[in-house]
């Protein structure tokens, strides 16, 4: 049993409370946006914030993560968590001061992330790491999900949009982080060897690390591949951030509070889902076809999604597209399981120990670079065009990229099985 391990299991319970006291923050932030603004726009200015910070500590985060013992760096992560997290109550309601704080814990993730990734492998058996990481993705989306599901509720029971109640996430989020903190306290330091540097300053060191790290990626198809699978995944996960509360307005004739029943219910239930049959689906079409058919599905889901709205002509309609808005979230959760757990494991084992801090900070980097321009053109067609048009889009994209790329990107030798 993987929860026998006490060094994973207190880990992992860090990065619980860490990620939900993280997402918990930034939806209700979302929340208040989405009820103040109405603008998908806006929103996804927001989620740029978030992303900016790989930009400005990309470079040398990968490094220091692989050259300083892991447990002071995550412990002091924390501590600077729980502080920003409670410094979002004095943002009122300025726009630059959420964006601000967004940033700054934004840059902190820029640590911990490739931090947590890269200590998987250090205290987990080869055979055990898909468990593992299911364990550690199913709480990286799973948390984004319980930050919809308990921010409305949370602020609903304190006093509603507009009151007070605006302030408790935030509060709780601080005091998530300082549980997560006190857990890793017993965290046991795993020595590793550090990798060999070049004499000079630290610049120097971190950056000839770095371009070592990006070398390695460009000649090592079994690294850039499941790279790329991530930041796929991210970037559906920052689309769906920035336009599913309008949708939910708009075509399902609900509350905005109401979307994490209508929906992040089913897409954790799908997220449990994936966990459980991922071994299966593992065993009977391997690496390659899974992923393949995951990420297949994952362009047909978005134009389900797109086409649903036309039901709303008729009477029975509304009822239909929450139903099937409903089976959609399901599935995406077990289809977004099959290709990230299996990208993470890819990655672990077909790249060098010393180096997984570096590139796990990498991908960090390619999420940065990759995810703001399409986040906000998306943001601008839905607020200005069409939400309905703007998931037809994305779904035509996505299948028709997958076909185009398939004898390159899923090559068997790529993924092996």
């Amino acid at each position: 049993m993987i929860l026998s391990n006490k060094q994973f299991l207190r880990l992992w319970l860090n990065q619980i409370f860490l990620q939900v006291g993280f997402n918990l923050c930034n939806y209700t932030v979302l929340l208040l946006l989405a009820d103040r603004t109405h603008s998908p726009f806006i929103q996804a200015q927001f989620f740029i914030s978030l992303i900016l910070p790989a930009f400005v500590f990309g470079l040398f985060a990968g490094s220091i993560v692989d050259l300083v013992p892991r447990k002071p760096l995550l412990l002091v992560a924390d501590i600077l968590l729980s502080v920003l997290f409670f410094l979002y109550i004095f943002a009122g309601n300025s726009l630059f001061i959420f964006m601000l704080i967004a940033f700054l814990t934004a840059s902190c993730a820029r640590f911990f992330i490739p931090a947590q990734a890269a200590t998987i492998p250090l205290i987990v058996e080869r055979d055990k790491l898909n468990v593992a990481n299911a364990l550690f993705i199913f709480t990286l989306m799973g948390s984004v999900i319980l930050g919809y599901i308990i921010a409305s509720p949370i602020v609903e029971l304190f006093g509603g949009l507009g009151t007070k109640g605006e302030l408790a996430p935030f509060i709780l989020s601080s005091i998530f982080v300082l549980i997560g903190f006190v857990l890793l306290l017993g965290f046991k330091e795993v020595k590793i060897s550090k990798p060999n540097t070049p004499a000079g300053t630290i610049f120097k060191k971190t950056f000839y690390l770095f371009w070592q790290t990006v070398r390695e990626i460009k000649i090592n198809r079994n690294v850039s591949l499941p790279i790329s699978l991530l930041i796929f995944v991210e970037l559906n996960v920052g689309i769906l951030s920035i336009i599913f509360l309008e949708y939910v307005r708009r075509y399902l004739y609900l509350p905005l509070t109401s979307v994490s029943i209508v929906l992040m219910v089913p897409l954790v239930l799908g997220l449990v889902g994936g966990v459980a049959m991922l071994p299966k689906i593992q065993k009977g079409l391997g690496y390659r076809r899974s992923i393949y058919w995951a990420v297949l599905g994952i362009g047909f889901l978005f134009l389900i999604l797109g086409f649903l709205p036309v039901l709303g002509r008729w009477d029975f309609g509304v009822p239909l597209i929450r139903f099937f808005s409903v089976v959609a979230a399901f599935v995406t959760g077990v289809l977004a399981v099959i290709i990230a757990v299996q990208s993470r494991t890819i990655l672990q084992t077909n790249s060098d120990i010393h180096m997984q801090g570096r590139i796990f900070s990498f991908l960090d980097i390619m999420i940065a670079l990759v995810t703001p321009l399409p986040v906000l053109f998306i943001g601008f067609t839905a607020d200005k065009v069409s939400i309905p048009g703007t998931f037809v889009f994305i779904g035509i994209m996505i299948i028709s990229m997958l076909v185009l790329g398939e004898r390159i990107l899923f090559r068997r030798e790529t993924v092996g099985t």
